[in-house]
């Protein structure tokens, strides 16, 4: 078994133990209740034809993680290479399984061994079904799920947080100005406060941002008990499962094309689509702005504008609700939190020692020249890689030599447009001021956030 398949392993096991060790306080008989619970559920498990969880098993797995943490969670890994399967043995399945979904994969196998098209016995069940899910022929039809919901309604911080992105707006791309560049929000908000733990604008939605946002969230606020998100793709990605499986957190996800339990996230982007979008528009009609520029008006929008006004739904402002709250905070050490958010990726070294990595070149012992090794590393802060090799670490690696920082210049395009009134008012320059001098223009009675 390779790493990659200990980790979704990990993943799964987590996720049958995360109710559990992701909160911080539990009622008596509690705990043997969730196991329970996740005992009588029916589960698709890496790498077995099982379908239910015993008992003992989940106390097991529990009993590792508390011992050993996720690391414990991961099957122990085999160094030996898997055979290659011919190509031409995988169509053959793929044109069965195409003519009627309904097939079993252990009867395809049998057709084929029978036809005389594949030795019996090459083709392993698991093998063809991996192969089945990533063609995206493994779907179940007719087979329904209960419906049944667990009603849950957070009453204190940290105990669920909910994340998503928002398509806000667009600017003109600063490396082609008749290019426009789209800028996604990736945003957290605490359920039970409704304060914004982290919101940030980025270029792309990808892994590497989302994981970035959360990373600064819980810098800020500590760690929630529960991610609540939906099934993108980069929210159910087996790097966010190992993270929160790292950390403690309990990441759920709402069933697709069923978003209950997450409007209150939709309304905070309303209200920034109402509150904070119409302002930077006029801003950016007078000049122009990086991501970054934006961002931080972002950033003061959120402490002076949002934060302090009084919310319709809690009847209170969601920082002093937030600070005022006695629920204990989970707080993690940077280096324990930086290292949990590291990517992993294999490279290959040459005899030279180098390894190429986002299009540079990095260093790594001469020793390991000429192998396959595991690297981790922070997409934000490319400076040392992590280097381990048959779950060895070796010395970091660092790059061959500094790359140069481009700046490109912009030249602002004549203004075309007719000539419209200008009050000269900015309510986002104001906030900015106001926020360098500590004060807040919201007090008692302030019209609530819609």
């Amino acid at each position: 078994m390779d790493r990659r398949k200990a980790e979704e392993t990990a993943n799964f096991r987590y996720r049958l133990i995360s109710p559990i060790v992701s909160r911080e306080e539990l009622y008596f008989g509690e705990t043997a209740e969730l196991i329970r619970e996740a005992a009588g559920k029916i589960y698709q498990i890496p790498g077995s034809r099982k379908t239910r969880v015993s008992q003992r098993t989940i106390e097991r797995y529990l009993k590792q993680y508390r011992e050993g943490g996720f690391e414990a969670l991961m099957p122990q890994m085999k160094s030996q290479r898997p055979l290659k399967i011919p190509q031409e043995y995988l169509d053959l399945a793929v044109a069965l399984k195409r003519e009627n979904l309904k097939r079993p994969v252990t009867q395809i196998i049998e057709t084929l061994e029978m036809a005389g098209k594949v030795p019996k016995g090459f083709l392993k069940r698991s093998t063809l079904y991996d192969h089945f899910k990533r063609q995206g022929l493994t779907k179940e039809l007719g087979k329904k799920e209960s419906k049944a919901y667990q009603r849950f309604s957070p009453k204190h911080r940290n105990q669920r947080w909910q994340g998503d992105t928002c398509h806000l707006l667009h600017i003109p791309d600063p490396q082609n100005p008749k290019k426009k560049l789209k800028l996604y929000l990736i945003a957290w908000l605490d359920e039970a406060t409704r304060i914004i733990t982290h919101g940030q604008l980025y270029t792309e939605e990808k892994s590497y941002t989302l994981e970035d946002s959360l990373k600064k969230a819980i810098m800020k606020f500590g760690l929630p008990e529960q991610g609540y998100c939906d099934n993108g793709s980069v929210y159910s990605s087996h790097h966010l499962q190992g993270i929160c499986g790292r950390l403690g957190i309990h990441l759920s996800h709402t069933r697709p094309y069923r978003p209950q339990g997450r409007g209150k996230l939709e309304r905070m982007f309303a209200t920034i689509q109402r509150s904070f979008l119409p302002e930077i528009e006029i801003m950016l009609k007078d000049k122009l702005m990086s991501v970054d520029e934006i961002n931080d008006y972002f950033f003061v929008w959120i402490r002076q504008h949002y934060h302090e006004k009084v919310h319709s739904a809690t009847k209170k402002k969601p920082m002093l609700h937030f600070e005022t709250d006695s629920y204990p905070l989970r707080r993690v050490d940077l280096e324990t939190l930086v290292d949990a958010f590291l990517v992993e990726d294999t490279r290959k070294v040459d005899k030279t020692g180098v390894f190429r990595l986002n299009g540079s070149d990095y260093q790594a012992s001469l020793e390991l020249a000429k192998t396959k090794i595991s690297v981790r590393y922070d997409p934000f802060d490319l400076s040392f890689i992590q280097i381990y090799c048959d779950d060895q670490r070796y010395a970091d690696a660092y790059p061959l030599e500094v790359p140069e920082h481009v700046n490109f210049k912009v030249k602002k395009e004549d203004d075309t447009e007719i000539a419209q009134p200008k009050t000269g008012l900015k309510y986002l320059e104001m906030l900015k001021e106001r926020d360098k001098e500590g004060l807040s223009y919201h007090k008692k009675g302030e019209p609530d956030v819609p």
